[in-house]
């Protein structure tokens, strides 16, 4: 059993719908519920982090943190000019 469902969407969005329908030679009700019946309800494990960014992510929970006013641009800087010992 099909239900009518209307849905408010930009025009451009509207005419896109359409190119692709056409294309596709099927209508945008079909491919707007072989779109929903893909979704998975629960969120898949997929999702989670790798591993290792886990635990990189835990290594630099560690670290201390950085001052709200800290430009890596400054330290950059600061580096090349000692470096060159442009100062």
């Amino acid at each position: 059993m099909t239900t009518k469902m209307t849905l408010s969407m930009d025009s451009s969005v509207v005419a896109k719908a359409r190119r692709i329908s056409k294309r596709r030679r099927t209508s945008i009700s079909a491919m707007f519920s072989n779109y929903i019946a893909s979704l998975e309800e629960e969120p898949s494990k997929d999702n989670e982090l790798p591993p290792i960014t886990k635990q990189i992510l835990e290594m630099g929970a560690e670290l201390p943190q950085v001052q709200s006013d800290w430009d890596y641009r400054d330290e950059l800087s600061d580096s090349l000019s000692e470096k060159y010992g442009i100062k």
